[in-house]
C-alpha cells in the first residue's frame, strides 16, 4: 500500500511518500510562493525521484485543517482531484491532531495554530490522541485559563510557542523539529487508525470559524 500525504494548512507545504514499512520520501518548504505555484511541482518532483507516478499511490490523505483559509483550500482541492482522477480513496485527518502525533512526550500535548490578532487555533490532547480540550478557536488568554485550570503538564506545539509560552503554567515548549512538517504524522495516523475515506463530495476543510467574506456578508 503506498500513501501520499499532503499539508497546506500553513506557509508549509508538506507532502510524504510512504508505503506500509517506511517513509519514501518527504518534501517540506517554508516559501513565498503561494500553495498553489508550489504544490503540483513538489508532488510530481517527489514522485520522480521516487520512481513513481500518481498512479501508484493507493490512498491520499489530506490534512484538513484548522489553518489558513487559502492554503486549505488549494491543498484540498489538489488532494480531491488526484484522488477523483485515480480512483482512489482520500483519507482526511485533523492538523492540530496531525500535530500533536509528532510529540512522544507523556505531556499533554497543545498544538496551536495562528488566527491572527490573539487568536489561536487550538486543542489538548492526552498521550493517546484523545481530546481533553476541544479543537476550537479561542482568544489566547481564554485558553490559557482553560487549560491551566486542568493542573496538567503540557507540551506546546506550533510556531507560536515562543509568543505565548508566558501564558501557560507547567509548561514545556516542544522541540524544533516536532513544529511543523506534519505529512509523517498524517501517515502514522491513517495508518493506525486505520481511517476510512469519506465520499469526495462529503469532504470539505474544517476552518472552525466562517470566512471573512461569510462574516462581511451577515453582516449586511
Amino acid at each position: 500500500m503506498n500513501y501520499l500525504a499532503i499539508d497546506t494548512s500553513t506557509m508549509i507545504s508538506t507532502v510524504t511518500v510512504a508505503d506500509d514499512r517506511e517513509i519514501l520520501g518527504d518534501f517540506n518548504v517554508n516559501q513565498s510562493k503561494t500553495h498553489s505555484e508550489s504544490l503540483v511541482p513538489m508532488i510530481e518532483n517527489l514522485l520522480d525521484l521516487l520512481g513513481m507516478t500518481v498512479a501508484d499511490i493507493d490512498k491520499f490523505i489530506i490534512a484538513e485543517g484548522p489553518g489558513s483559509f487559502t492554503g486549505l483550500r488549494i491543498g484540498m482541492t489538489i488532494a480531491k482531484t488526484l484522488a477523483q482522477v485515480e480512483e482512489k480513496d482520500l483519507i482526511t485527518i485533523s492538523t492540530l491532531k496531525a500535530m500533536a502525533a509528532g510529540s512522544t512526550s507523556v505531556r499533554a500535548k497543545l498544538p496551536l495554530i495562528d488566527a491572527r490578532a490573539t487568536r489561536v487555533y487550538a486543542a489538548l490532547y492526552d498521550e493517546n490522541l484523545e481530546e481533553i480540550i476541544p479543537a476550537n478557536l479561542y482568544e489566547i488568554d481564554d485558553l490559557a485559563n482553560i487549560v491551566n485550570e486542568k493542573g496538567l503538564e503540557i507540551e506546546m506545539i506550533g510556531l507560536l510557542n515562543d509568543k505565548y509560552s508566558d501564558k501557560f503554567e507547567r509548561a514545556k515548549k516542544a522541540p524544533i523539529n516536532i513544529n511543523n512538517c506534519i505529512g509523517r504524522n498524517l501517515i502514522r495516523l491513517a495508518q493506525e487508525e486505520k481511517l476510512q475515506s469519506k465520499p469526495l463530495y462529503e469532504i470539505s476543510p474544517n476552518y472552525l470559524r466562517k470566512s471573512q467574506a461569510e462574516r462581511e456578508f451577515e453582516k449586511k
